[in-house]
C-alpha cells in the first residue's frame, strides 16, 4: 500500500521511519511517498500520522480550504484595524450596552413573584 506524509522531510528531501520492530522505510518524493506491503506496518504507520491516497487528498483539501479561511480572517482583521466598518450582518441600531439585565416592565421592580397560569 501507498502510504504519503505531509511531515517536512530532511535536506536530502527524505524521511527516514524506523518502526519498533527495526523495519525501516525512506519516504521520498514530492508529496513523500513510500510503498508499505506488510499490513502490520501499514497500520502502524497509520497511528504514526501517515496516510493512504484517499485521505492525503482529504487532509489536502481540508488545509487548502483551511488556509483560504485564515486570509479571509486576516484580511477581514486588517480592513477592521484601518477602521472601514467591518460586516458584521447585525443590525446597527441595537444598542445593548444599557440596562441592568434586570426586567424593566412598566419601570417596577421585580416583585420576586411567579404567577402560575390558571389551570
Amino acid at each position: 500500500m501507498k502510504l504519503l506524509t505531509m511531515l517536512p522531510a530532511r535536506k536530502d528531501g527524505t524521511l527516514n521511519v524506523v518502526l519498533n520492530d527495526g523495519a525501516a522505510y525512506k519516504f521520498k518524493g514530492e508529496p513523500l511517498a513510500c510503498e508499505v506491503e506488510n499490513e502490520d506496518h501499514v497500520d502502524e504507520l497509520k497511528v504514526l500520522g501517515f496516510m493512504d491516497e484517499d485521505e492525503f487528498d482529504i487532509e489536502q483539501k481540508f488545509q487548502k480550504q483551511r488556509a483560504e479561511r485564515q486570509a479571509r480572517l486576516s484580511a477581514r482583521t486588517e480592513k477592521a484595524a484601518t477602521g472601514a466598518p467591518a460586516v458584521t450582518g447585525d443590525n446597527e441600531d441595537d444598542d445593548f450596552t444599557t440596562g441592568t439585565g434586570l426586567p424593566q416592565e412598566e419601570q417596577s421592580k421585580p416583585s420576586g413573584r411567579v404567577r402560575r397560569a390558571p389551570k
